[in-house]
């Protein structure tokens, strides 16, 4: 008899629970909008609007980001979809923003890129330094080998005009050797003329001192002839 009772009050029970549902689903609002699991560790997902129905997921994550299909404000339950999954929850247990945890991480991710990026920009930066460092002592070889050149080039000029003050100079001493030359060769004709009469002169006297020798032969015998006589006399 007792039996009996319990399972007519639990039959009475269930058409009561269900009969506040229909309502309640019947003035549900639908919406499609992102919502995340708020901070705390794991939200069971159930079959229906109440702590009643079958869990259809032991718990999500906080943090999880599912897509709210409908929400009843009487029961304070939201439908949500995960992934291909749909079920219920408190709608307290929702949150139009990521939860602070993973906020942080974001903010944490972004900060690391941004450091990273920061590094990349500085790195950049160096690279142009060396590279305008780089420019700068090109530059500076190139003034360097520009003024070596203006030099050089000036030295080659002084050469030109020493060069040109030399050629002048060796056309005057070609000049005055050849009136030497000419001098010489004069000098030359003039001293083989000299020579020439010196021979003839040279032959002149010779000839004059044979005949003077000549005429001495003849002349002392006579004298030591005729002086013999007038001694002897």
């Amino acid at each position: 008899m007792m039996t009996k009772k319990h399972s007519a009050l639990c039959l009475l029970l269930s058409l009561l629970v269900a009969g506040a549902l229909l309502p309640a689903a019947a003035t549900a609002q639908t919406t499609d909008d992102t919502r995340y699991i708020s901070d705390i560790l794991l939200v069971p997902l159930r079959t229906g609007p109440s702590l009643e129905y079958r869990i259809v997921n032991a718990g999500l994550r906080s943090g999880t980001e599912v897509v709210l299909l409908e929400n009843d404000p009487d029961t304070q339950w939201s439908r949500i979809r995960v992934g291909q999954q749909e079920g219920w929850l408190p709608t307290r247990h929702l949150a139009t923003e990521p939860v602070a945890r993973d906020q942080l991480e974001s903010m944490e991710a972004e900060v690391a890129a941004l450091r990273e990026e920061n590094e990349r920009l500085q790195q950049q930066y160096n690279n142009m330094l060396d590279e305008t460092m780089t420019a700068d002592e090109i530059y500076s070889s190139i003034e360097a080998e520009r003024d070596q050149a203006q030099a050089e080039l000036e030295r080659v000029r002084e050469i030109s005009g020493n060069a040109i003050m030399l050629d002048e100079r060796n056309e005057e001493l070609l000049a005055r050797n050849r009136v030497l030359e000419n001098e010489n060769e004069q000098l030359r004709s003039i001293n083989e003329s000299l020579e020439g009469d010196t021979q003839q002169w040279r032959m002149i006297i010779g000839g004059g001192l044979v005949v003077l020798g000549l005429l001495l032969g003849l002349l002392l015998p006579a004298v030591f002839r005729r002086r013999g006589s007038d001694g002897w006399s």
